[in-house]
């Protein structure tokens, strides 16, 4: 059974190490460290299968441990921060994939999404605001040691750290302040413009795709131009605004054109 599905354990095994950002090193290590649990007393692993389920989804569920185990092992056991679990349950799950895991924002919302959580992404933005900023402690060899730079973040890091934060939580109250500026229906265009595509907000409202485009580009610049009256810059502007949608490149450019 290990030689039959040789090709499909080094697929998870893949798939977990891109999942988890794995540098090349710890992947190589964690490939070994599977290989050697798969094969471990008399191949036990595959002796216990008793196919309750498809071999594929039983070594899926078989590796996503062992990587649960190997990440504890490197990392140290994970904890949530004190502000986490002040914040509640979605709080802490969401510090968890970004610290621990290393996922991007995006990332974390559609596994969120994906869990049950009927927050918007302006309000699992606004929850990430709040989040201390954390630095992940990793363990390496002695020999790696050597030519490591410390990742421990020095006190001036700590304290642009904190200050990062800080400017990121005001800037989030801003927009939310600067929604208010808007009609109910550009509030509402913005909210469904944070979870769907430009077309599929025109299927879903009955618009035209061409002049919704130019609509939400007159939106977006009302909100420009408050944020900035606020002081906000306008690089902060667009990577927060650019952030809060969805890429539209599967959208057809002819869609674009018109509908």
């Amino acid at each position: 059974m290990f030689q039959e599905n040789l090709r499909l354990i080094e697929q998870i095994i893949g798939y977990c190490c891109r999942r988890a950002h794995f540098s090349p090193q710890e992947a190589k290590d964690f490939w070994g460290d599977v290989m050697l649990k798969l094969v471990d007393d008399d191949y036990r692993v595959f002796r216990e299968f008793r196919g309750r389920s498809s071999i594929k989804t039983y070594l899926t569920v078989t590796i996503n441990r062992l990587l649960l185990d190997y990440q504890n092992h490197i990392w140290g056991k994970w904890r949530s921060s004190a502000e986490a679990e002040r914040l509640g349950r979605v709080a802490m799950r969401m510090e968890r994939l970004l610290v621990r895991d290393g996922l991007s924002f995006d990332e974390v919302c559609k596994i969120l999404r994906g869990e049950g959580v009927e927050m918007t992404v302006l309000e699992l933005a606004d929850l990430r605001a709040k989040l201390p900023v954390r630095s992940l402690r990793r363990f390496v060899s002695e020999e790696r040691l050597q030519d490591e730079i410390t990742r421990e973040p020095r006190p001036d890091e700590r304290l642009e750290g904190k200050e990062r934060a800080g400017f990121r939580r005001r800037v989030f109250a801003l927009l939310l302040q600067a929604l208010k500026i808007l009609t109910s229906e550009e509030q509402v265009l913005v909210r469904m413009r944070t979870e769907f595509k430009v077309s599929e907000i025109a299927r879903l409202r009955g618009m035209e795709q061409k002049p919704l485009y130019k609509r939400l580009e007159k939106i977006y610049e009302k909100l420009r131009k408050e944020l900035e009256r606020h002081g906000i810059r306008r690089s902060d502007i667009q990577d927060l605004l650019g952030g809060l949608q969805p890429d539209d490149e599967d959208d057809d450019e002819d869609d674009k054109g018109g509908s």
